[in-house]
């Protein structure tokens, strides 16, 4: 049920901010470098042991953080095999609040947050779609197109007075 990984999270943010975040504040820091190329999947062979346990435990917060966020999506009807760049973008907005943390919290940070919840409760309510369009839907032939809305919105009831 991964809506957003690591990667998409670095994408949002940077290296340093999410190293920031991510590591206690008793544990020593990773040199600046090292958790982007944790993430990357690259060598750490270079670090210290403090620095390679930072590192593990800053990895240990942020899949805590995408985890968390992944739920809450779900908990917005979002199916778990849903994957788009406008998901993973949602995934790791919440993901970043998660990590900010109220002490650390920036208006930036809650706007972004408050924003991605709105539009996961428009979802929720059938009021916009947020799930990719599927093959069966992409392949319409060049002449045609497909309309589609809520009953709730264009139903076909007639105003009291008529038309």
């Amino acid at each position: 049920m991964a809506f957003a990984t690591r990667s998409d999270l670095l994408a949002r943010s940077n290296a340093r901010r999410l190293a920031q975040l991510a590591v206690p504040a008793d544990v020593q820091m990773p040199p600046d470098d090292a958790l982007r190329v944790a993430i990357a999947g690259g060598d750490l062979s270079a670090l210290t042991s403090e620095e390679h346990a930072s590192v593990t435990l800053a990895l240990s917060a942020i899949d805590g953080a995408l985890v968390d966020a992944a739920e809450v999506l779900v908990s917005y009807r979002i199916p778990t095999t849903a994957s788009s760049p406008l998901i993973a973008r949602l995934c790791s907005t919440i993901a970043l609040y998660y990590l900010q943390g109220a002490e650390r919290m920036t208006d930036e940070v809650k706007v972004a947050y408050e924003a991605s919840i709105g539009m996961l409760r428009s979802h929720a309510r059938g009021d916009l779609n947020l799930l990719p369009v599927t093959v069966a839907e992409a392949a319409l032939p060049e002449d045609q197109v497909i309309l589609s809305s809520s009953p709730r919105r264009y139903g076909s009831t007639v105003p009291v007075g008529g038309w």
